[in-house]
C-alpha cells in the first residue's frame, strides 16, 4: 500500500514569491485606472466607463509615457479609443501650450545655470529614483538629472509619509552627499505630494511646475510650494 505524506506547508516567503505577480498586476490595473480617471475627470467625463478591452489596450500604451510627445500620444490614444476624440483637443491644446510656455522660458538658460539634480525614493536604506520618466521631466522643468551624489547641487527625496524629517539626518551618515553642494548650499527639498511621478503623465504639468520652482525659482512662482513641495533647511 502506498504511503501518502501530507503535502510541505509552504513557507511565507513561498506565498509571497506567488503572490508578488498578482500584486504587481493589481498595481499596474490601479495605477492605470487612476491615469484614465484623471483625464476623464478633467475632460469632465467623469462618468464614462471604460471596457475591459480597453483598458487592456491603454495599460500596454502607460508603460510607453517618458516625453511629454508620449503624454500627448496617450491622450489621443484615449480619445480615439473612447470615441470622445473631440474632447481631448482643448486638454492636448493645454498640455503642449503650458509645456511650450515653461521650456520657451528656459530656452536661454545654459547648462552651468541648470543645477544637477539627485532624487531619492527613499533614505534608509537609500535609494536612488531611476524613472526615465522623472529623468525627462527633470530636463524639461531646467535640470540635469544625475545618479551621482556627491555631483548634486539639489536633492529632491520623494516621500509624503511625516516621519520622512526625522530621518533626514541619515543622509549626512552618506559622505558623497553631505560634501554636496546641495547640502553645503541648503538645496534639500521634500515632495510632500503622495507618489510624485509615479504615475507617468498624472498631473503632468502640475509636476514639471513643482520642478520649476525649485530649479529656477528665479522664473517660475506657481504657488506649488507648501502644497506640493517644500524646502528642508538643515541649518
Amino acid at each position: 500500500m502506498p504511503i501518502y505524506k501530507n503535502p510541505p506547508i509552504p513557507t511565507i516567503a513561498n506565498l509571497l514569491s506567488l503572490m508578488l505577480p498578482f500584486l504587481y498586476f493589481c498595481s499596474m490595473q490601479s495605477n492605470q485606472e487612476k491615469l484614465v480617471a484623471h483625464f476623464l475627470e478633467q475632460l469632465n467625463l467623469n462618468n464614462t466607463s471604460v471596457p475591459q478591452e480597453i483598458s487592456a489596450r491603454l495599460i500596454a500604451k502607460q508603460s510607453e509615457i517618458i516625453s511629454i510627445d508620449d503624454v500627448i500620444a496617450y491622450i489621443n490614444t484615449l480619445g480615439e479609443e473612447l470615441n470622445i476624440k473631440e474632447n481631448v483637443t482643448e486638454l492636448i491644446e493645454k498640455v503642449e501650450d503650458e509645456t511650450s510656455i515653461l521650456i520657451h522660458k528656459l530656452k536661454f538658460i545654459t547648462a552651468s545655470d541648470r543645477p544637477k539634480v539627485l532624487v531619492l525614493d527613499r533614505i534608509d536604506p537609500q535609494e536612488i529614483n531611476q524613472s526615465a520618466y522623472l529623468q525627462e521631466s527633470i530636463k524639461i522643468a531646467g535640470g540635469i538629472p544625475t545618479s551621482v551624489p556627491h555631483e548634486a547641487d539639489k536633492i529632491i527625496i520623494i516621500d509624503s509619509d511625516e516621519s520622512v524629517f526625522t530621518r533626514i539626518p541619515l543622509l549626512l551618515n552618506d559622505p558623497a552627499i553631505a560634501q554636496s553642494k546641495a547640502i553645503e548650499l541648503d538645496q534639500l527639498f521634500i515632495m510632500t505630494k503622495p507618489n510624485f511621478a509615479s504615475i507617468p503623465g498624472y498631473e503632468y504639468l502640475t509636476e514639471l511646475e513643482s520642478l520649476a520652482e525649485i530649479f529656477q525659482p528665479k522664473y517660475f512662482v506657481y504657488g506649488h510650494e507648501g502644497k506640493e513641495w517644500l524646502q528642508f533647511q538643515l541649518k
